[in-house]
């Protein structure tokens, strides 16, 4: 497991000043995403997801590992928006749709979709550390462009995007571990 994540995971069950911020930054869009797909309501979306931070913060339970403490992220911040929902009474529309998916999705794709969240996640923290001009052409590429097009726009050779997409390919592969990239080398690259 990567080293910066242990450190997280130890600095949120000590209650660190200094590593909340990392771990804040790791996770609170991803969670505001994951909200907004259940409740489109911005202003709750963000105020739902500090509230689940604010308790980690001031709760008492500590976590093994990134996953634990991920489930846990994820699974309470879907509960604090069916209360959210259930509490201002706008399930009259979310929540009859929510029923009508959860006949076709259980837990189990429940689950898969919190995955997905936290490899995306997990994929543009990596791609932060990236080097400018690597990070650049990699994001284009996620964005839909092609290498030429890449080439082009950024005015440089093809054979200078194509330099650039091996080493960030390769560093992301380190990163992510062989079976998470080739997932992600299949969604999005």
């Amino acid at each position: 497991m990567d080293d910066k994540i242990d450190i997280i995971v130890a600095g949120v069950n000590r209650k660190d000043e200094k590593i909340w911020g990392d771990f804040y930054d790791r996770f609170y869009a991803a969670l505001c995403a994951y909200v907004a797909k259940i409740l489109p309501v911005p202003d709750a979306v963000e105020d739902l997801v500090q509230e689940v931070f604010i308790s980690v913060w001031e709760g008492k339970r500590t976590f093994s590992d990134i996953k634990e403490l991920t489930n846990y992220l994820y699974r309470a911040c879907y509960n604090n928006t069916l209360l959210y929902i259930r509490n201002n009474q706008i399930h009259d529309t979310i929540l009859s749709s929510l029923a009508e998916e959860e006949d076709v999705e259980d837990e189990d794709v429940i689950y898969a979709l919190t995955v997905k969240e936290e490899i995306i996640r997990q994929l543009y923290c990596h791609i932060e550390e990236l080097p400018a001009e690597q990070r650049r052409i990699i994001l284009m590429r996620i964005e839909g462009h092609t290498w030429e097009e890449i080439a082009e726009r950024l005015e440089i050779s093809i054979n200078t995007v194509k330099t650039q997409k091996t080493r960030s390919y390769k560093f992301l592969r380190e990163r992510l571990g062989d079976s998470m990239y080739s997932i992600i080398l299949c969604l999005f690259l």
